[in-house]
């Protein structure tokens, strides 16, 4: 008779250790599921085929120590964008400028190229380029990146430039 109390002890203890493990197993799921859905929304909105159609064209950049300005293009082919993040370095601090897609604006340090300051800069349109002068920076710059922004999900950069030459 106490053979049988033992086998169904062990039943128990088995059942218990499987419902255990279950339990867990949705813990450790409810808690990971909203970092999965938002790194695949990343990658979904940032991933490989995204490689090459923003790029800085490094035959139009370059600093001018005299005028404090650096010019630099950027190249964009067939890509949907909201915006374009460009992040210019020198020695001591990094300056940003956010192009919005579909809309002009004006920066106090930022304007197109053969234009003045004041005038109008917007991102490039698919499938061309467009080339803009970045003003006030005192300190040599030692490099520009372009960070996009696809379906209100900031990407990895694209495309970086480390060696600025002298205009």
């Amino acid at each position: 008779m106490f053979k049988y109390k033992r086998a169904v002890s062990g039943v128990v203890v088995m059942v218990m250790m499987i419902a255990l493990v279950i339990a867990i197993a949705g813990i450790v799921f409810t808690l990971t599921k909203k970092t999965v859905e938002e790194k695949i929304k990343k990658s979904e909105a940032c991933g490989l085929d995204l490689l090459g159609k923003l790029s800085i064209n490094s035959e139009h950049v370059c600093y001018d120590s005299v005028n404090q300005e650096i010019q630099f293009s950027i190249d964009r082919e067939e890509i949907d964008l909201d915006k374009i993040i460009v992040a210019v370095e020198t020695q001591t601090k990094i300056v940003q400028f956010e192009l919005k897609e579909g809309i002009e604006e004006t920066f106090n340090n930022l304007y197109p190229f053969n234009g003045q300051l004041g005038d109008q800069v917007k991102i490039p349109a698919k499938n061309s380029g467009r080339t803009y002068i970045g003003t006030g920076f005192s300190e040599e710059v030692i490099g520009i990146r372009i960070i996009p922004v696809i379906n209100g999900e900031q990407c990895d950069e694209t495309d970086s430039l480390n060696e600025i030459t002298s205009c």
